[in-house]
Parts: C-alpha cells; structure tokens; sequence
C-alpha cells in the first residue's frame, strides 16, 4: 500500500489558487496508475483524495472544497426521486460537486414535451427509461462514481428500503401524493429530505430535517391539485431550484448547518427575487 501511495505523489502536480498551494492529479496519470496498480478508478481516485490529491475532474473545486471536503463529499450518498427536470440536473450537479454514490429512482421514460426543460431529454434519449439514461451520463462524467439506476417509480416499503441506504434525499417528483409519501417515509426512516418544487416563472425549496416539527401542509396547501405533471414549466426556473437544492445537499453532506431547515426558499423568475421564509408556526 505504501508503495502505490508513494507513486501517487510522484505522479501528482502542485498548482496554486487564490494564493493556496494543492496537488492535483491529471486523469489520464490517474487512469494509467489504477490500471498499473490492479485498482478501479473509484479506488484510485479514493486514495489520491486520502492523500490530499485532487483528481483533475474537480480540480477546479478547490479551493472552494478542501481535499478533506472533496472526500467527505466522494464518500457520501444520495438518493434522487424522479429524474425529469429538476432531478435529471440534481443528479448530474451531484455528479460534478463529486457526491461519490448516487441512487436514481424513476419509472418513466422521456417524451418530446420534456425538451423544453429536461437536461438529459434529447431526440436521441427519446422514449427511453429515464434512470437508466440519466445513469450513462453520470458514469460518461465519471466512472469513479458508484451509481445505481433504478428505472421504477418508488412508494411505499421499496421507498424506505432505499432510503435507509443513503444520507439525504432529494426531491425531483410532481406528484403532491408521492411527495407526501416521500415526506413521511424520509422522516420515519430519519434521512434530511430536500425538497422543490416548479411552476412557471416561480420555484420553491425547502429542507425537513429528521428532528423538524415542520408537516406537510406548511409546504403544500391540503387543496393543492395531486399531479404538477401538466404545469407550465421555464428551463430557468428548473435549474436555479435543482441548483439550490445541491447546495443545500452539500451543507448536509459536509456536517454544516442547512440554510433551508424549517424554511422555505422562494423565487419568482419574472422580478428575480428571491425570499426566505419561516414554515415555523
């Protein structure tokens, strides 16, 4: 072990940003160093941020993520419901930021009125399992990831066996019946729950913490139609929500206090506010 850690650091560069110091590692090196040592990419790449090495995939992370940080981030886990919209962008973000091991949940397939907003639906993706695709493009960022699709609609006990396998999850549904359903298996299994959810130019995220009072109606009123399937939907608006709720997954990931716990963050698109509000009460 000491000799593969050595020759780590011997192919390894220090660069400086914002005046720190780091090491990083070019992916190709790192590629040809797993093979050379019988290890996976996953292993590798493990070990270079043990050793304080940042792969060149998130170099540029640094040095808004420490080392330690990228690694907490690559040994953490993640479950995504519903990868349409706001879950297809959740997924690839978590991807990027480096959340090392990410369940996909969702049962439906895409279809051309998802090109307006959908980040994986392409005429090539058409008609095909959105999990499934989503899983490819992840694993096309970077095989180091460990990511499970699993390409059928989640409820009842099979959404709490999954949810025990994970640190937080994150809320890409439209569907009210299954967010509800969602809400309270999160809560029961004691898994942080983000949620958002989007209409037109407006979005919505909130966190509910294992330990929250906060119930569902304070998010949802009790008279809000069941399915969002047929709402008007702005691309913006998706992102900036998805956006918001991986920042929020990455505070919880790295043990910092989340922004949204017990409040609820909206914004409307057309003025560009954006209010933080108190779901206490």
């Amino acid at each position: 072990m000491e000799r593969k850690t050595n020759s780590l650091k011997s192919i390894s560069q220090s660069g400086v940003r914002h005046h720190q110091e780091y090491l990083r590692v070019g992916a190709a090196e790192l590629e040809a160093w797993a093979a050379e040592n019988g290890l996976s990419l996953r292993q590798a790449t493990e070990m270079a941020l043990q050793e304080g090495i940042f792969p060149e995939l998130w170099d540029r992370n640094f040095p808004a993520l420490t080392a330690a940080e990228q690694l907490k981030l690559f040994q953490s886990s993640a479950l995504v419901v519903g990868l349409g919209g706001l879950g297809g962008n959740i997924a690839t973000l978590l991807a990027r930021v480096g959340v090392g091991r990410l369940l996909l949940a969702d049962g439906d397939v895409f279809a051309p009125s998802n090109l307006n907003r959908q980040l994986l639906a392409t005429r090539s993706t058409l008609g095909q399992n959105k999990a499934l695709v989503t899983a490819r493009h992840l694993l096309n960022i970077t095989p180091a990831l460990e990511v499970e699709p699993i390409p059928r609609f989640l409820d009842g006990e099979l959404l709490r066996v999954y949810l025990t396998q994970v640190q937080v999850v994150l809320d890409g549904l439209d569907s009210v019946k299954v967010r509800r359903e969602m809400f309270a298996a999160a809560r029961e299994v004691g898994v942080p729950l983000i949620h958002a959810a989007v209409h037109g130019h407006f979005g919505q995220v909130a966190t509910v913490m294992p330990d929250s009072d906060i119930q569902f109606h304070q998010i949802y009123h009790p008279e809000a139609p069941e399915s969002e399937a047929i709402r008007d939907v702005l691309a913006p608006v998706v992102s900036l929500a998805a956006s918001l709720q991986v920042q929020e997954a990455m505070r919880i990931l790295l043990g910092q206090p989340p922004a949204y716990a017990g409040r609820l963050a909206y914004f409307d698109g057309e003025t560009g506010r954006l209010e933080v509000i108190s779901l206490a009460g």
